[in-house]
């Protein structure tokens, strides 16, 4: 990659898997992808209405990243398999995994070990058997072609590194017709010089956002149809290392998105 601060795609997959290992230890800390509070309790989530919460652990929201609810968007029904990209500790995987019930299913991709091993936990103080956890990268979805009704991801895919290639594999694995709703972070215009050499801008799920045009531009050229965004204003907790000066460039440009697609049916 030529943007700085890191030589390949490795090396930012590493530093962000690392920063969110981090976090993990810290999980009452907010971090900077979410809205507001979502790291705080369950009575402070924005997110998501309460009831959707109080099937959860507590701990679990502490340690729960999202800069959206792409559950609202999905349109879940019984029966249905569901791949969660970037799951996390499995916030949304474990709400998708009792939306599915009964018949359905729900992998959870991450490539943080540290993340499946507490969602694995949650999975099984929820007693959910209908939840498979797989560790690898959203650019090589360890998942059989057209296997998938619906696609789910929660502030994930601004980490990718290679977004085309992770926007094919999604398509791969989706089945005609299948569903695609992503929550995730846009930047509209170019990230500044500062934002681009900073390491904790790409994981603070900043620099690495598309702009709204290019997200669709992208979709639309990997074949997904039906494409809509929806842009709110992002609640963040700013990061520590943003000045007044960055941050007042970066009201109205660093926003909250939810969108969905569909691959054409055959």
């Amino acid at each position: 990659m030529a943007e700085f601060p890191f030589s390949t795609e490795e090396a930012l997959r590493s530093f962000i898997c690392r920063y969110y290992q981090e976090n993990l230890s810290l999980s009452a800390q907010a971090r900077y992808c979410e809205r507001r509070h979502q790291g705080l309790g369950r009575s402070q989530c924005t997110c998501y209405r309460p009831e959707q919460l109080r099937v959860l652990p507590e701990e679990l929201l502490a340690g729960a990243c999202c800069c959206g609810n792409p559950l609202e968007q999905a349109e879940l029904k019984a029966g249905e398999s569901v791949l969660d990209l970037g799951c996390g500790v499995g916030l949304d995987l474990l709400l998708a995994a009792q939306q599915v019930q009964p018949g359905g299913i729900v992998y959870g991709l991450d490539m943080n070990e540290a993340a499946l091993e507490r969602a694995e936990a949650y999975r099984r103080q929820l007693n959910l058997d209908n939840v498979r956890l797989l560790r690898g990268l959203i650019e090589e979805l360890p998942l059989a072609e057209a296997t998938i009704d619906v696609i789910i991801s929660n502030c994930a895919i601004n980490l990718v590194p290679d977004k085309e290639r992770a926007l094919r594999e999604a398509y791969r694995v989706l089945k005609p017709g299948g569903r695609l709703a992503i929550a995730d972070t846009v930047l509209e215009g170019e990230p500044s010089d500062l934002l681009r050499r900073e390491p904790q801008a790409w994981a603070a799920c900043l620099t690495g956002s598309l702009s709204t045009a290019i997200y669709r531009k992208l979709l639309a050229a990997t074949g997904f149809s039906d494409i809509t965004i929806e842009l709110a204003a992002g609640d963040w907790d700013w990061p520590a290392f943003l000045d007044e000066e960055e941050r007042q460039r970066l009201q109205g440009r660093w926003l909250s998105a939810l969108i969905r697609a569909r691959k054409p049916a055959a």
